[in-house]
Formats: C-alpha cells, structure tokens, sequence
C-alpha cells in the first residue's frame, strides 16, 4: 500500500486540465477538417479517377484522420480518469501494484494510473 506523501495537485489538475483543452480542440480541428474532406469527397474521388489521380490517397487521409481522433479521444479518457482520481484523493497511486507513482513519471505523463513497472507487465492500453 502507498504510503501518505504531499504532491501539488493543484499543480497536476492544471497540467491536465491544459491538456485536456488542447487535445479537444485538436479533436475539432481534425474532424473538420475530415468533415471538408467527407463533403468534397464524391467531387474530389470522381475528378481522382477522371484526371488518372489516386482516391486511395484520398482514403487514407481519411483513415489517418479516424484513427488519430481515436487515439486523442483514449487521451481524454486517460486524462478524465486522472482527474477523477484527484478529486478522489487517490491521484498519484498505482492502480494495480497500489504503490505511490513516482513523482517523475507524474511530471512526465500527469495521467499516468500505473507505475512503470505495472504499465510494463499490463502493456499498453
């Protein structure tokens, strides 16, 4: 079990909450951008096969778009649950293990629930 130590959690709220900010709005700026895309896309594909240009270009910009707006959006969640965490007073201990986070792995990556060691056997999310 952790034992009792002070971290500033006013220090880490800030942090996460500033990168919760950010990724949302890059989550907006991708998904209309994707959106522009999508509106075009019958115009742009029809002129790609018309002219000799390639629509799988076009696909997969898409595709990249999709999958980078899932991983921001895991972020969030991963960002939501240490919030939480904050707000539960159990911010900063190990889910798994129970042991405290090292104080530099929280300055690194401020939503981390795990500590290396535990990250390392569960793998990545």
């Amino acid at each position: 079990m952790a034992r009792k130590r002070k971290l500033d959690l006013d220090k880490y709220k800030q942090k996460l909450e500033k990168k919760r900010t950010e990724i949302a709005d890059t989550i907006k700026r991708l998904e209309g951008e994707s959106s522009g895309r999508d509106r075009l896309s019958r115009e742009v594909v029809q002129q790609d096969f018309e002219g000799g240009g390639d629509a799988a270009l076009q696909a997969m910009a898409r595709n990249q778009s999709a999958a980078m707006i899932g991983n921001l959006r895991d972020m969030l969640i991963s960002i939501d649950e240490a919030l939480q965490k904050i707000e539960d007073g159990t911010y900063g201990v190990c889910e798994v293990c129970g042991k405290n986070i090292p104080q530099k792995r929280l300055d690194a990556l401020p939503e981390a629930t795990m500590c290396t060691k535990c990250r390392t056997k569960v793998g990545p999310r």
